[in-house]
């Protein structure tokens, strides 16, 4: 997803496929969690259809979606310092322009000036400009307004009628060149984006440190009193589990024996530990800090606390406010209008000359820079979600609870990244 905006289009492009009851697409933190019948649909068919709608998805969470998430996000830098080098280079080359006095710049030198403007401009629009060039590309192959459209129109029609002005000096189109405004606009629109997938990143790993809290494995006591190291995927109620001090628990249930201080901060949000011996309850998540405790599995994996807390933080993580669903519903009608008030400026301006005209076409789709409607909104939302996670307080959506446990629906609910 290369822009916040996607949401509402993958939202459509799942919503219909048979089987599927409900689809929540978050494009701050790129996850849609899906709510659907196996028996009448499957995961094979929403891969088909992003596909066709220009987007891919991988599990949340799958480990082989990380490498590429790195190279993505070491290119987005280097585009983004391409931008800023080439951005400097020709501010530096646009100041005599500004400054000089008329008669003081000859007109080879302007014209030399603009030659070395136009060939530092061509990386920044070659390289780092692909992102939203390639977006702009796919929304339009597939019959839609996407928010990179006026933006890629925008950079395109700048550097096109600078590129006329420098080629043909005396031409209608040779008063003006654009090239330090295109560099600096698409400087400060990377610069956004790196921004927004820093933060994502940073809350996103506040979320995968508490997912990532219960151990791999523990050691599972045998019948013949032997004990013997297991995957916790594979305890079941029942079970006899040590834990050792240092440890996290893996799963809730009952102390048999040993004594330990417990540290459960993260469930009940008490700093100090508290004793816990033979007889008493266990949870998972908290910390053995001292002793060694014998403990008997009670409940292990979604069904313990822990499990419901992470479920909370999962779908905190997918829902949006309804503050952002009212922003991405008028995503598309804004984008629209952004396109009839460029083209109905460049026509009332026209008779006053193509350069004033395409300039002020050029400054509308720039200025309404309409990214901002869909980004502003869930990049708030997932900063507070990080800051809070951060310092350890968790926060979910509204859910149903019966017996102080979460209501289950017959339904199966996936994420996909």
């Amino acid at each position: 997803m290369y822009c916040p905006g996607c949401s509402l289009v993958i939202e459509q492009a799942l919503a219909g496929l048979p089987g599927v009851h409900a689809v929540e697409v978050n494009g701050a933190t790129a996850i849609a969690r899906v709510v659907w019948s196996p028996a009448q649909g499957a995961p094979s068919q929403w891969i088909r259809a992003l596909k066709q709608a220009g987007y891919g998805a991988v599990p949340a969470g799958d480990q082989l979606a990380a490498q590429p998430r790195r190279q993505a996000q070491r290119m987005l830098l280097w585009r983004w310092l391409v931008a800023a080098f080439c951005m400097m280079q020709v501010m530096m080359y646009a100041a005599p322009a500004y400054m000089a006095e008329p008669g003081e710049m000859t007109p080879d030198i302007a014209s030399l000036l603009r030659w070395a403007s136009w060939l530092l401009t061509l990386p920044v629009l070659l390289f780092s400009c692909r992102p939203f060039f390639a977006s702009a590309w796919r929304d339009l192959r597939h019959a839609r307004i996407g928010m990179d459209v006026p933006v890629a129109l925008g950079i395109l029609i700048a550097f096109a009628a600078s590129s006329a002005a420098t080629f043909d000096p005396q031409g209608s189109l040779g008063a003006e060149v654009w090239y330090d405004s295109v560099t600096m606009f698409v400087f400060f629109l990377l610069s956004g984006r790196l921004l927004e997938q820093r933060l994502r990143d940073r809350t996103a790993g506040a979320l995968e440190a508490l997912v990532r809290r219960v151990p791999e494995t523990v050691e599972r006591i045998r019948p013949d009193g032997e004990a013997e190291r297991v995957p916790v995927r594979r305890l079941v109620a029942g079970d006899r589990i040590r834990v050792l001090a240092g440890e996290v628990l893996p799963a809730d249930g009952t102390v048999l024996e040993g004594e330990s201080q417990v540290d459960e901060a993260l469930l009940t949000g008490e700093a100090t530990p508290v004793v816990r011996r033979a007889g008493d309850a266990v949870v998972a998540g908290s910390h053995n800090l001292r002793g060694t405790l014998l403990v008997a599995v009670e409940r292990t994996g979604d069904a313990t606390r822990y499990g419901e807390i992470v479920a909370l933080m999962e779908r905190a993580s997918v829902e949006k406010p309804e503050i952002a669903r009212i922003a991405d519903r008028i995503a598309s009608p804004f984008l629209l209008a952004v396109l009839f008030a460029a083209a109905g400026a460049a026509w009332w301006w026209w008779p006053q000359g193509p350069a004033h005209a395409l300039g002020v076409a050029v400054a509308v789709l720039i200025v309404t820079c309409p990214c901002a409607l869909s980004l502003a909104t869930p990049a708030a939302t997932l900063a507070a979600a990080g800051a809070l996670a951060r310092r350890g307080i968790w926060c979910g959506g509204p859910r149903r609870w019966s017996r102080g446990r979460p209501s289950t629906r017959s339904s199966s609910t996936r994420r996909a990244r």
